[in-house]
């Protein structure tokens, strides 16, 4: 199994393929960071070509490694699973604890913006992830 190579690389604005990158190499993922549209949370976090399987998952499971690791917020859309169509729910981690949240009041990009509405803790399964970003069945 071959572990996930890493590249920062802020496509979004232009910017050239780092050195190394292999778009053909599927163990090849790449991330940027940019202003994100929401007052609470100011920096967004793209990580793309990670494996489809599992995705939410990793997601949360990076998130709440972020969160706990730099002691900061972090929010991660979410899927309930008992309203999966409803799509403005959101995991946000804090000090790595997890709490159910709503942002369909939050217009983003917009100053004067509703914030996202903490609703409760939540708490997820444990996940661990290899490095290759596959999911490891405990």
């Amino acid at each position: 199994m071959r572990q996930l190579t890493v590249f920062a690389w802020s496509i979004m604005s232009g910017e050239e393929e780092p050195i190394g990158f292999d778009l053909s190499n599927p163990t090849h993922i790449f991330f940027e960071t940019t202003k994100s549209g929401v007052q609470q949370f100011p920096q967004h976090l793209a990580i793309y070509r990670t494996p489809n399987e599992d995705w939410e998952a990793r997601a949360l499971w990076l998130g709440q490694l972020l969160s706990k690791q730099f002691k900061t917020n972090v929010m991660v859309p979410f899927t309930h699973p008992e309203k999966p169509h409803y799509p403005y729910y959101d995991i946000i981690f804090q000090d790595g604890e997890s709490y159910l949240a709503d942002d369909g009041r939050t217009e983003c990009g917009e100053p004067d913006s509703k914030p996202v509405v903490l609703l409760g803790a939540y708490v997820l399964p444990h996940l661990l992830f290899d490095a290759a970003g596959k999911l490891i069945k405990v």
